[in-house]
């Protein structure tokens, strides 16, 4: 029985089914490459990351979240992850790509 408050479950086999579900993560995985553009940062890739204080990460960068909007992106509050090592872009003084 389903209250006002409640949120029906999603059902991905109606309408565009699992085709739907598999484009919305195509759609984000593209978002993410454009943010990783916009920031000059190989999102997804092994990298070799120096931090301000001379502290070095290798590793696999990614977003810390998954962002469920990536369409204005404000470098500002972004934050990645190497090696589960938080940080912000202006905290990083290079990174290179490995892979």
């Amino acid at each position: 029985m389903d209250t006002p408050d409640s949120q029906p479950e999603l059902n991905f086999d109606v309408g565009f089914g699992s085709a739907g579900y598999t484009a919305w993560h195509e759609d984000r995985r593209a978002a993410q490459r454009r943010l990783g553009q916009e920031l000059g940062l190989p999102l997804g890739h092994i990298v070799e990351v120096w931090l301000k204080g001379g502290i070095r990460l290798r590793g696999p960068l990614r977003l810390r979240e998954n962002l469920l909007f990536l369409d204005t992106p404000s470098a500002l509050h972004v934050e990645l992850t190497v090696d589960n090592v938080v940080f912000r872009p202006q905290e990083m003084e290079s990174c290179v790509r490995l892979d």
